[in-house]
């Protein structure tokens, strides 16, 4: 009868929607957990690589599905990436001055700082320039590397000198200056440079001095009357594909457990001063 066959189709269509099998055929169905994966791409500055690379690990497993993509490089050419339309996910600056940009740009979101560095200078383990101290590396005979302009660790060595112009006399930074040999595209690169014995110094920051390199230089500490402070922003940024997941790795970042990473690395805390 047409009634009675109407009848049946209505009621697979009910157990279709319900999601369920009606009659017991098949079971009861179970409900899935849902789960928190997807990609994001985390663009951060290269003094992060050590930091971050063990803190993806960490949110991997925290967020089942999820994978960090981490791309590190200059600040500077971090920012003219997002400012190409790159796909990212979230900003992490060494600098406030190119988060400001991105921020003035309405590229990303909320920012938070998470991170503290200061810029020391680092010689070869053999220091054949003799640079004993900070106040040594004008008079050094010594071929000097920095870090390209606008690279925040360039930024920050020219207020370092500028401060030591005040500090020292005038000449000191025309000193330094006129020893530079070579640019380099980021900090790492440039440490890199002093590890192997190509150089005789370079500015980096306090963190670069890392397993890889640290029996192959050494440090010299750079007078608190002349250093500055490095200050690291973070931010989601506004395009992001997965803006919930991004928003879990930054809170993650500022987590007390993403600080102890952080200050195992070498940083400092975002609330010290």
């Amino acid at each position: 009868m047409r009634w009675l066959q109407a009848v049946r189709v209505a009621v697979v269509l009910f157990c279709v929607v319900l999601g369920t099998s009606c009659g017991g055929a098949s079971g009861d169905a179970q409900e899935e957990e849902p789960t928190k994966g997807g990609q994001i791409t985390v663009l951060a500055a290269s003094s992060l690589t050590d930091a971050f690379e063990e803190l993806a690990g960490t949110f991997e497993e925290r967020n089942p599905g999820a994978e960090v993509r981490a791309s590190f490089a200059a600040s500077s050419e971090l920012l003219a990436q997002i400012q190409q339309g790159a796909p990212a996910d979230v900003f992490a600056s060494a600098s406030e001055k190119n988060m400001d940009a991105a921020v003035d740009e309405k590229l990303v979101g909320e920012v938070s700082v998470f991170a503290k560095n200061r810029p020391v200078v680092i010689v070869p383990a053999n220091n054949s320039a003799k640079i004993g101290k900070f106040e040594d590396l004008a008079g050094a005979d010594a071929q000097i590397v920095l870090a390209e302009e606008g690279v925040p660790i360039a930024d920050y060595a020219m207020e370092v000198l500028a401060n030591a112009d005040a500090e020292y006399g005038a000449g000191f930074e025309k000193g330094v200056m006129d020893k530079v040999v070579s640019r380099e595209t980021n900090v790492r690169a440039a440490a890199n440079r002093v590890a192997l014995g190509e150089a005789d110094a370079t500015f980096v920051y306090a963190s670069d001095v890392t397993p890889d390199i640290r029996d192959r230089v050494e440090v010299v500490e750079i007078p608190n009357e002349v250093n500055v402070v490095a200050t690291y922003p973070i931010a989601t940024v506004r395009d992001s594909k997965n803006p919930e997941l991004a928003r879990a790795w930054v809170d993650l970042v500022l987590s007390e457990e993403g600080q102890d990473v952080l200050e195992e690395q070498g940083f400092e805390r975002a609330g010290e001063s």
